[in-house]
């Protein structure tokens, strides 16, 4: 009988990003590797995804004709203009997080105190 072959788990392998990636405007953003001009992600952490996206979708693009400075230069802009974007909407979420949690302490101390729903002169 032939021996039982296991499959890979790509989670078991461990890969991490490589900042090399970055000449095809890749960055790591929450574990995974994202594109800076579309902004698409990789399914896994390895060169030839990276440069198969590179050559197939953006090499047509402006992007392709910089220099090696001003290739650094768009990295840096556009790393910074995802961080912006991504800061923004972890704002929203925290402000909708504190309304969510000032209406479970009201509806708690409404159960607490006994009171009705429509009692507005407790909640004011």
């Amino acid at each position: 009988m032939s021996a039982i072959v296991k499959k890979r788990k790509l989670d078991l392998e461990c890969r991490a990003f490589n900042p090399e990636w970055e000449k095809y405007f890749f960055t790591e953003h929450f574990g995974q590797a994202q594109c800076l001009i579309c902004l698409k992600t990789v399914a896994v952490l390895k060169e030839y995804n990276m440069r198969r996206h590179w050559e197939t979708q953006l090499q047509a693009s402006s992007f392709a004709s910089m220099s090696a400075a001003e290739r650094k230069e768009a990295i840096v802009k556009l790393s910074g203009n995802l961080q912006k974007s991504t800061s923004l909407f972890r704002k929203q979420t925290t402000e909708a997080d504190k309304v969510t949690r000032a209406s479970y302490e009201v509806s708690r101390l409404l159960a607490r105190r006994m009171k009705p729903f429509t009692d507005g002169d407790f909640i004011k």
